[in-house]
Formats: structure tokens, C-alpha cells, sequence
């Protein structure tokens, strides 16, 4: 699975500027830097993530934080309407869901009053969705399908209990149009889907896209998430973006001693959370290790497919996840969360 990122990567190895600066000079210092990358889509599952991101449409700074909101007594968010992304930039890396607003100062939230402080500083940016990510009319060029999703490259989004299926059908009889259509996986006919830009893709979770057959590519542009981001993770399988575009890596992510907090393991596999990285052959498979006797100290390990013992990981900064945009972590406890840190050097951007 090869990702061309390279103008990005250019600036991941300079280690130093923005790529384009937002236009908009209110919403200068929240957008930049700007770029695009290109996603491949080969045969089969590709697992991808969402590292660009929609133009920041406010950002300031917490005057109070309540048990069910977050307020900026300088802002006026009466005239915004849809479902953002709310950015808290501080280590949490706490982000939120908003549909609505309470008036004009207030954010509706969970209760952040354990995580949010006054005076630290947010950023409010539109939701990816369906129709933003890949076109209203698949202006990004998927395989359509042609009265079903024969064919079609099909774009697999997580829900709670498994995921929602969609692909772009351009076979205007079976829908009275070509469309946006959901895939029935009890058997029934897929749907049409009145409102992609009301399909949410929320830029933590992964999308799984299954390639029809012949090799495609997805470009996403938008701006660059310079702070951590708080991954929640549930039982099992959660698939996620690896957030940062150019420069990640598994340390960078999770921190050269787990600093996440992932659940580890004490000389073995059994009972930590895995860390899968896509490769061109399937997964290369991490866990953090906390027992030092079996590798000389705590240390990042790499699960051997094999069958084998696992291997202790020289240096965690060296994995990276450049060429990985969705990555997937089988979480071996209850639900929680934790928080994915970025590169250094995106701080001097």
C-alpha cells in the first residue's frame, strides 16, 4: 500500500514550514499549513484515514467550561449551522461532535470539566462528510456502479456495531438518477442516499474502501491538524486515522514508552492493545511491552505472525506511519481512550 505524499513529506523532512497559508487572514493561524495527498485504492480492503482537514470556520479561547458546554464570551456562533468538529488544543487532545449550538457564546458538550480549562484554546471546523470527501456526483472518480455496486469501489464507514456501506451508482433508472447509495447487507436492494453531505466521517475513525479491481487513487486536501487528537476505542476492532500526514510514527503517536496509555503486555501479546500498521502483505503488528526482564526493558515489540516470539522494537520513531493514513487498533479491554500525539516539528509550523 504505497501513499504519495510528497509534498507534504518534502515538508516533514525540512522539518519546517507551512505549505500554503489560508487565505481568510481571521482563520490564518488555525489553517495552516495546507496541502493535499493522494490515497491509493487497489484491489481489495484499503485501509484509510482522513489527515487533511475542512478549513476552521472559528477558534478563540475558553472563558468557562460547564458540566454540559464550553463558552467563549467573545464569540458569536449564531449564524453556524451543520455539525462541526470542536478542538480543544491541549494535551488531552479532547475533540467533540456539535450539531447544535445553545446561542451565540456556548458549545454544547459532554462534560469536559475534568479534561477543559478556562483559557485553553479551541478551533471549530465543518465535519467531513460523503459528498465533501469523495463529491457529490463522485467527482473523485470512484468506480461507480451501474444498478448496484457490482463493481463499484465500495466505502465502508465504523459504526458502533459494524459499518455503513456506500458506493456511487451511475445508473440513473434503478434510482430515478445516479446517486449516492447504501449497500442493504441483509440482502435487500441498496437505497439511495438523499443527503451525502449529511454522511458524516468523522476525521478520527479510518474508512475501509474496497477496491473493485482496478487500482484508483483518492486526493483529499484541507489543512493540517497541528495538536493530539483523542481516539476513543472500543472492545475489539476500532479503525481510525493515523492523524498526522507526514512525520508519524508509532512513537510519535503513542510515545516511545506508551505514554498513551494502551493497554501492554507483561512478556507477551495477551491482554495489551495491538497497534496494526497496513502494509503491501496485510499488517505489521505492535503492542507495548511493560515487562523488562523479556526484552531487556519495557519496551515497543513486534507481534510475529509467525507464530514466533516477539521481537523488541529498536526505536519506535523509526516505524512510521507515513504511508499508513488508516491504521487499526485491536483493543484488548474495555472501552476508553487515548491520546495520539503528533511530530515535533509540527509545532514550528
Amino acid at each position: 500500500m504505497k501513499m504519495k505524499t510528497k509534498t507534504l513529506k518534502v515538508a516533514a523532512a525540512m522539518g519546517l514550514t507551512a505549505l500554503l497559508v489560508g487565505s481568510a487572514a481571521a482563520q490564518e493561524s488555525a489553517s495552516k499549513p495546507v496541502g493535499y495527498e493522494t490515497l491509493p485504492i487497489n484491489g481489495g480492503f484499503n485501509y484509510l484515514g482522513l489527515r487533511l482537514h475542512e478549513a476552521p470556520v472559528a477558534s478563540g479561547t475558553v472563558t468557562a467550561v460547564d458540566a454540559d458546554s464550553v463558552t467563549d464570551s467573545n464569540a458569536d456562533f449564531s449564524a453556524l449551522t451543520g455539525t462541526y468538529v470542536l478542538e480543544i488544543a491541549n494535551a488531552t487532545g479532547t475533540i467533540q461532535q456539535v450539531a447544535s449550538f445553545n446561542g451565540a457564546t456556548d458549545i454544547p458538550t459532554a462534560d469536559l470539566t475534568a479534561v477543559v480549562a478556562v483559557d485553553d484554546t479551541y478551533t471549530l471546523r465543518p465535519v467531513a462528510t460523503l459528498a465533501s470527501v469523495f463529491g457529490l456526483a463522485n467527482e473523485s472518480g470512484l468506480d461507480a456502479g451501474t444498478g448496484g455496486p457490482a463493481g463499484a469501489d465500495v466505502v465502508w464507514l465504523p459504526t458502533a456495531t459494524g459499518f455503513d456501506k456506500y458506493y456511487y451508482d451511475s445508473f440513473g433508472p434503478a434510482f430515478g438518477g445516479a446517486t449516492w447509495a447504501k449497500i442493504d447487507d441483509g440482502g435487500g436492494l441498496p437505497t439511495p442516499v438523499a443527503a451525502p453531505s449529511a454522511v458524516n466521517i468523522f476525521y478520527t475513525d479510518g474508512v475501509v474502501l474496497v477496491g473493485a479491481g482496478v487500482d484508483n487513487s483518492l486526493v483529499v486536501t484541507g489543512s493540517v491538524k497541528l495538536t493530539s487528537t483523542d481516539l476513543a476505542l472500543q472492545d475489539g476492532f476500532n479503525y481510525l486515522s493515523s492523524i498526522s500526514p507526514a512525520g508519524g510514527s508509532l512513537g510519535t503517536m503513542f510515545g516511545a514508552a506508551n505514554e498513551a496509555g494502551l493497554d501492554f503486555g507483561t512478556g507477551g501479546p495477551a491482554g495489551a492493545d495491538a497497534v496494526w500498521i497496513p502494509t503491501a502483505n496485510g499488517f505489521d503488528k505492535y503492542y507495548y511491552d511493560n515487562f523488562g526482564p523479556a526484552f531487556g526493558g519495557a519496551t515497543w515489540a513486534q507481534i510475529d505472525d509467525g507464530g514466533g516470539l516477539p521481537t523488541a522494537v529498536a526505536d519506535a520513531n523509526a516505524v512510521s506511519t507515513d504511508d499508513a493514513s488508516g491504521i487499526i487498533i485491536v483493543n484488548a479491554g474495555g472501552q476508553g481512550a487515548v491520546t495520539a500525539g503528533v511530530p515535533s516539528f509540527y509545532s514550528q509550523l
